[in-house]
């Protein structure tokens, strides 16, 4: 009977762990972080929604920017895209392969974008960096 209970139990801690997603697993696959007018702080979206709303925007500039873990080390990448005059950078999403501990950018509505990914300590920065304007 003791084994029948250890058994039981292992079986469902084990079905736990196979349940659980972890956020960086979950957003190594298809996610984005979008950046706009309706939410300036940042939004998490699937790729999916991503695509579906694609008419309403038009791609601008797209970039991939990468560093390598260092055990111990914060990881810094950037990048910055000067558009055209007349044209307002108004998006910006970010899909990545390890969820980033810090982004920062310039505010968005000008022609001009500076994008900096910071990495958690240990942690390898991987992401696809994309502008858009609006579809008139």
């Amino acid at each position: 009977m003791r084994s029948f209970i250890i058994i039981t139990v292992l079986s469902a801690l084990a079905a736990c762990y196979a349940a659980a997603v972890l956020p960086s697993e979950e957003m190594s696959e298809g996610y984005s972080l979008v950046f706009d007018d309706m939410s300036p702080e940042g939004r998490i979206v699937s790729n999916a929604e991503l695509n579906a709303r694609s008419s309403d925007w038009i791609l601008i500039s797209e970039g991939v920017v990468s560093a390598p873990a260092v055990l111990g080390q914060v990881q810094r990448v950037g990048t910055w895209h000067q558009a055209d005059l007349g044209v307002r950078i108004e998006r910006l999403a970010l899909a990545y392969g390890a969820f980033p501990a810090d982004v920062q950018h310039t505010p968005l509505g000008s022609n001009f974008l500076e994008v900096r990914i910071i990495s958690a300590p240990s942690q390898r920065v991987s992401a696809t960096i994309s502008a858009y304007r609006r579809a008139f």
